[in-house]
């Protein structure tokens, strides 16, 4: 099935279906007002607002912020950040997937002027995955990490299908950065802490003493005016007392400068990590085809020109070998189970085996039911073929338990598989077609669609359809060509 899916199907551990919420998130130089702000993100709105009331709800602007939860661990803040909360009408009301209408929004938003970036992020309604694109670069510092990422993400960029490029690096506000000199701090009496505690009085303020008000005692704190706390007053004006009580300049025993510091330092085992992240166009390729993409033709080459930083996969690769791993232990343990009890019930051998040979006929009917029906093969699909195996097996043992029956009785070997295929053929087709027709009108949305379930539904329904109808006519044919087997 896998084979298949990546000849005729595309792979997609949870497609992004019925989607109802996405975030538009604009970017602006550093040092820009949130008043300022306020006002170009009005040139968004307006468009947003030209969404037809069937597929638009509302939306919400925030200024300041970027976050799609209180929690979320990439909450980003600053006047530069903006974002507007795009809330659709449910996907059976309107014409257009999210999918749709975002790419018409990115069309006719751009890049507008005053913004360095505006990207668009989905809210799906199933298990929570990453991004399609997760590749985080760790190292020990940034300055190791950061020029990895830059190379990292214009070489991930060439790849088709790709959009929203981004990472997780959030620099924060400008710092003073103070480096006190070693030799100069020590042949002039003073400590690094004594230059610290000075450095904070003056900055932070420093409780010179209080007054009592009634009940409350007010605290006189004595600190620098916001006009002299610029990095060259800072120099100028501070003096530090030494041991001897001599005053020393700040600008004799260290050296000031002014940097831009880090919102949000990630570290992933012990590593400072910067993520690479990227948003896919499932008309042009795949998750796990773009990440399989960058592990065997990007990734050599990059490690060769940055050995001292290491790239692990995450977001929806991650997700998806976990998932796979999961279905696979989950497939081998339904399919064991289902061995053991045939064994017991037919206290033989091969026979079992020859039931379990109708797993792989009803996979068949699955594969040309997505095919035909054109969902991408995902978990929910591969769940319903571990429901499937539990389920077509019963056809078969309908089929061989009747055979033995008449065996015991004496009839001919050949002549009770023609009287099990005659005899049992109408109870096959009934129970098939009840099963089946219960499960279509879920699979093509009769009376009501939840697209989450129905991948499963399709593999369930189709393949139990298609397996039994090859079950009805191959299976006699085992049982003979098993009696010759046994017979030799």
């Amino acid at each position: 099935a896998i084979v298949c899916s990546q000849l005729f199907l595309k792979f997609v551990l949870f497609p992004a279906e019925g989607v109802e919420i996405f975030f538009l998130r604009a970017k602006a130089p550093a040092g820009i007002t949130l008043e300022e702000n306020a006002e170009r993100i009005r040139g968004i709105e307006s468009i947003v607002a030209k969404l037809p009331p069937l597929e638009l709800e509302s939306f919400v602007t925030t200024i300041g912020l970027q976050q799609q939860e209180p929690n979320d661990p990439n909450t980003k803040r600053g006047a530069e950040y903006a974002q507007v909360v795009v809330y659709l009408t449910p996907e059976n009301n309107r014409d257009r997937t999210a999918e749709e209408i975002i790419e018409s929004l990115r069309a006719e938003v751009g890049t507008p002027d005053g913004y360095e970036e505006v990207r668009f992020d989905r809210v799906n309604p199933g298990p929570p995955v990453g991004k399609p694109i997760s590749l985080g670069v760790q190292g020990s510092t940034y300055e190791e990490i950061l020029p990895a990422v830059t190379e990292l993400k214009k070489r991930v960029a060439a790849i088709k299908g790709l959009r929203d490029l981004s990472d997780s690096y959030t620099p924060g506000k400008p710092e003073i950065h103070i480096l006190p000199q070693g030799a100069l701090t020590a042949s002039t009496g003073l400590s690094v802490a004594a230059i610290g505690t000075t450095v904070r009085a003056a900055i932070d303020g420093i409780v010179a003493t209080s007054i009592q008000r009634l009940d409350d005692e007010v605290d006189i704190r004595v600190l620098f005016s916001e006009k002299d706390k610029t990095p060259s007053q800072v120099v100028s004006q501070i003096k530090i007392p030494n041991a001897s009580g001599s005053l020393v300049p700040l600008s004799a025993v260290a050296k000031v400068e002014e940097k831009i510091g880090i919102s949000i330092f990630e570290h992933t085992n012990n590593q400072r990590e910067v993520k690479v992240l990227a948003d896919i166009d499932t008309d042009i390729t795949s998750s796990s085809a773009a990440n399989e993409l960058i592990r065997t033709d990007i990734l050599p080459e990059f490690q060769k020109a940055f050995p001292r930083v290491k790239v692990v996969f995450g977001g929806e690769d991650e997700d998806t070998q976990e998932s796979m791993k999961s279905l696979v232990a989950a497939f081998a343990v339904a399919f064991l189970a289902i061995f053991l009890i045939l064994i017991f019930l037919f206290g033989d051998l091969l026979q079992p085996f020859l039931v379990v040979l109708t797993i792989p006929m009803g996979i068949i009917g699955v594969i040309f039911a997505l095919i035909l029906t054109r969902p991408p093969l995902s978990f929910m699909a591969m769940l319903g073929v571990i429901a499937l195996a539990g389920v077509i097996v019963n056809n078969a043992i309908v089929l061989i338990d009747f055979v033995n029956q008449e065996r015991a009785k004496g009839m001919d070997k050949m002549q009770s598989i023609i009287e099990a295929a005659r005899r049992r053929l109408r109870p096959i087709v009934l129970t098939t077609m009840t099963t089946v027709m219960g499960l279509l009108p879920t699979a093509h949305g009769i009376g009501g669609l939840d697209k989450f379930v129905v991948p499963i539904a399709i593999s369930l329904g189709y393949g139990l359809l298609f397996g039994s109808m090859l079950t009805a006519f191959v299976f006699p044919a085992a049982i003979a060509t098993l009696d010759d087997f046994e017979g030799w």
